[in-house]
Formats: C-alpha cells, sequence, structure tokens
C-alpha cells in the first residue's frame, strides 16, 4: 500500500516538474524576446538628455524666491519633508550662476544659503 502511494506522489512530482519546466522555457523565452528588443532600442533624445535652466543671478535672490516653498509643507522627496534631498533634486535640474565668468553654484554652497536663509527665518519669528 505504501509502495501504492509513493508511487503515485513521485509520478504526481515528475508531472508538476514538467509544467513547471515548461513555464520555465516560456519565461525564458520573454526574456530573450526582451533582450532582443531593448538591443535594438531606438532612444529619443528628450529620454536621455537632461534638461538644465540656468538662474542668472545671485544666490540671495535665488534663495528668496524658492524660500517659501522650501519652507511649506507641501512637497516630498521620496516620500519624507526633508531639506537636503529636495535641494539635490532641484540642483538637477537648476544650475545658479551669477557672474558669466564664474562657475555654478556648488550644491554645499546652495544647501548652507537654504539653511542661513531658514535659520534668520527662524530667528525673525521667534523674536516677534
Amino acid at each position: 500500500m505504501d509502495a501504492v502511494l509513493l508511487t503515485e506522489t513521485a509520478q504526481e512530482l515528475r508531472l508538476h516538474c514538467e509544467q513547471l519546466e515548461g513555464e520555465l522555457r516560456e519565461v525564458k523565452k520573454q526574456c530573450n524576446k526582451l533582450a532582443h528588443m531593448l538591443e535594438h532600442a531606438v532612444w529619443e533624445d528628450d529620454m536621455i538628455v537632461e534638461e538644465t535652466i540656468v538662474f542668472n543671478g545671485l544666490t540671495a535672490d535665488f534663495v528668496e524666491l524658492i524660500g517659501p516653498l522650501v519652507m511649506s509643507r507641501k512637497w516630498k522627496v521620496n516620500d519624507r519633508h526633508e531639506v537636503k534631498p529636495f535641494l539635490r533634486s532641484l540642483y538637477s535640474i537648476f544650475r545658479i550662476c551669477y557672474d558669466p565668468e564664474k562657475d555654478f553654484l556648488t550644491l554645499g554652497a546652495l544647501t548652507n544659503a537654504v539653511q542661513n536663509y531658514l535659520d534668520i527665518y527662524d530667528k525673525t519669528n521667534q523674536s516677534e
């Protein structure tokens, strides 16, 4: 009796393995099709090139413009309201240049300027 049950179980297991092998072959076939499509894909320029906005003005002017947005609670980066990731995202789009002869403002300098702005804003509001 145990031998019959063992034989049936082995046959069911073999059948199940054959089905899984068939599914695996299908998955591999789909992966190969996708790889072939990606190899021959024609990427559009706007999918690759990142556009940069150059702000030609003083750092203080730029910070003054984005200050209300930074202080608002109406934004999140990766589901969190943190200034540094926000500035990093903003910096990936904006470059600040106060003098055409100079390099763009660095992310660190922008972060420091925004932090100074926030500190001054906090001190002003606390004294009122």
